[in-house]
């Protein structure tokens, strides 16, 4: 695979990944994600996107199917979500993916949590709490999240990976 991980930022991930015909350093993202387990999946975009992480530290994570992993670039739009974000929001990854996880959140979202997440993100550091949001069908629950940077080999950031499973 070429690495054109250094070249990729957030807005050109995302046109690349819609554009026809797909290019072959993308396809894992929309064909393959369905036929792949949750693991293989990451590991190929934690691969292309050229990640300093351990992921063999996900795998224990991603066998408890009631736990979601969600990956948003680091303008905070999701790029990729495990099957377990499907089972406790009811919205598709096509639906999710492009968006701000923050389209989950609704009236009895902590302000003050948001708060907490953004400034977090902001100064690049890990957050962790709870977070109450929205399914699909409007039905409120509350979730355990544990957001984390994620640096390259270069050591720039390029994404954040949030763990989450319902409380």
């Amino acid at each position: 695979m070429t690495n054109l991980s250094s070249d990729i930022n957030c807005d050109t991930f995302n046109e690349l990944r819609s554009s026809v015909p797909l290019l072959a350093a993308y396809e894992f993202m929309n064909i393959n994600r369905r036929e792949n387990s949750d693991y293989d999946s990451l590991e190929k975009f934690s691969q292309f996107r050229n990640w300093s992480f351990d992921l063999n530290k996900l795998k224990r994570f991603l066998q408890n199917r009631k736990n979601t992993i969600v990956v948003t670039c680091e303008k905070e739009k999701i790029e990729w979500v495990s099957k377990g974000f499907t089972r406790m929001t009811g919205y598709d990854s096509d639906e999710a993916i492009g968006n701000s996880p923050k389209f989950l959140q609704g009236k009895d979202t902590s302000v003050k949590t948001r708060g907490q997440i953004r400034g977090k993100l902001t100064t690049q550091e890990k957050f962790s709490g709870k977070v109450i949001n929205y399914r699909k069908n409007g039905e409120r629950y509350i979730c355990k999240v544990d957001i984390l940077p994620v640096y390259d080999t270069k050591n720039e950031l390029v994404n954040f990976v949030a763990f989450e499973y319902e409380v």
